[in-house]
């Protein structure tokens, strides 16, 4: 992934290159569901009404551990607006840190992250986007989508696990 910063930063500090590029254990892939994301499954102390998705939304929780910390990706998936999105957080006691939102939805641009840039771990608890930490990649731009969306709930965990690098084990993702 170009947009990375390089990993390794000072003793204590997380990168996101760090989790992406580290190895998982005890991955376990929850089943898809529609309705709201109970404040457990994806937990966001400063947003009251936790991470709201609406009518025709699917999603379903992945965690994993590596780094010795706990890791977990929402995958929310819209077939009928053409719309995904992979977010990983980092767990913090009973909060989330989110990292990186990874999407592709055809109102506009074309794949595209939004992550925090160097040590993970100071961001903002409890928000899905932490505005003053967070940056885009590729740059924000006006241009139409162009990418064919071929996101199904068949394929959705494997573009997650592409992007995050992990793997289900003993089983198909």
């Amino acid at each position: 992934m170009k947009f990375l910063a390089k990993g390794g930063g000072e003793a204590g500090s997380m990168d996101l290159v760090d989790v992406i590029r580290a190895e998982k254990r005890n991955v376990k892939v929850q089943e898809w569901k529609e309705g709201k994301v109970p404040k457990g499954q994806f937990p966001l102390s400063k947003s009251k009404a936790g991470v709201v998705v609406g009518r025709g939304w699917e999603w379903r929780i992945v965690t994993f551990e590596a780094l010795n910390e706990r890791f977990r990706v929402l995958i929310k998936l819209n077939l009928e607006r053409q719309y995904y999105a992979a977010v990983l957080g980092l767990e913090k006691g009973q909060d989330t840190i989110v990292l990186c939102h990874h999407e592709l939805h055809v109102s506009h641009r074309n794949w595209h992250c939004h992550y925090i840039r160097g040590n993970v771990t100071t961001a903002l608890p409890g928000v899905l986007r932490d505005m003053d930490r967070m940056s885009g990649w590729p740059r924000s731009s006006d241009t139409p989508c162009s990418v064919e969306f071929k996101v199904t709930k068949g394929n959705a965990v494997s573009i997650a696990a592409a992007r995050f690098q992990f793997q289900a084990q003993g089983g198909l993702l």
